[in-house]
Formats: C-alpha cells, structure tokens, sequence
C-alpha cells in the first residue's frame, strides 16, 4: 500500500500569483501583539457607514406597512358591504393590527437607536405610524360602507325623524 504526500516547501509560490478575492483585507489574519486592545480599531468612516446602515434599515421597517395596505385594500373589497362574521372580522383586524404596531413602535426601532440616529429616527417612526393610520382609515371606509358607522343625526338622536323622501322616480 502506498502512502500519498505532498511537500509544501517545494512548491515555488513565485511561479504562479492568484488574484486577491474580492473583500480580502491583507491585514485581517496578521496576528496582533498580545498587549494590544483590539487588533482594528474603527475609523469614523466606518462609524459613519454603520450609522447611514441603520437609517437605510429604519427607512426600510418604517416603509414595512405600506406593503400591507394593497392587501388589505383588495380583502376589503373582496368581502363586500354586507355585515357578515368575515367582513367583521377583516374590519377589526385593521383596526387592531395597526394599534398594536403603533404601540410596539418603541421596540420596533429600538434595534437601530444610538446617539448619533437618535434625532435621524423621528421621520422613519412617524411614516411607520403615519402608515399605519392609512390603514386603520380603511378600516374606517369599510365601516361606513357597511352602514355601521353613525353619519346622520337621526343616528345620534333617536327623536328626530328619518329623513323623508320627497319625491320617487318610476323607472
């Protein structure tokens, strides 16, 4: 039985350069002294890469609800204007499902809060929570379609007549 084996001084590395693969760093594996803090230490120019990352990631869970209101939209009109357990049901859930996001908003961007996003952050929250108030208007429209929703003031007052119809057209 042979044995395999290859020996490594012999391989002349001058002969033959291989390219350097994208985002290899030279001095990544280098090791540092051992009284040293931290082999790399951050540069404000990174500092200030990761800040814009986390406003682009906050601008993106802030545009996160408008993904869902097509949806909801197309639910809605897909249930009709009658008063029936579904239609009650998709109705409440764009009532809830929005306040209960409103209410998270805190824990929602907590990942992308530090001292330099602090004041950066109120334009993504407030689109999160403007967004979420679209969709609780559609809740809203949906309501009123159902004829749930107290628009007249006989509604409000229940001595006040209805309102009579003056004339009827014969068609």
């Amino acid at each position: 039985m042979a044995t395999w084996s290859i020996d490594y001084a012999s391989i002349n590395s001058n002969k033959k350069k291989i390219a350097v693969p994208v985002g290899y760093e030279q001095g990544a594996l280098l090791s540092t002294k051992s009284g040293s803090k931290s082999a790399k230490q951050s540069t404000p120019q990174e500092t200030h890469n990761d800040t814009a990352l986390k406003i682009r990631r906050a601008w993106d869970v802030a545009w996160g609800p408008a993904k869902s209101i097509p949806m909801n939209g197309f639910m809605l009109y897909m249930t009709g204007s009658n008063v029936q357990i579904f239609s009650v049901m998709i109705t409440a859930m764009l009532f809830f499902n929005p306040a209960k996001a409103i209410m998270s908003l805190n824990q929602n961007f907590s990942r992308f809060e530090s001292k330099e996003t602090a004041v950066e952050l109120i334009m993504p929250k407030l689109l999160f929570v403007g967004l979420h108030i679209l969709t609780m208007l559609l809740g809203v429209y949906k309501v009123n379609a159902m004829g749930l929703l107290p628009t007249t003031t006989s509604d409000w007052l229940a001595f006040l007549p209805h309102k009579q119809v003056l004339e009827y057209v014969a068609l």
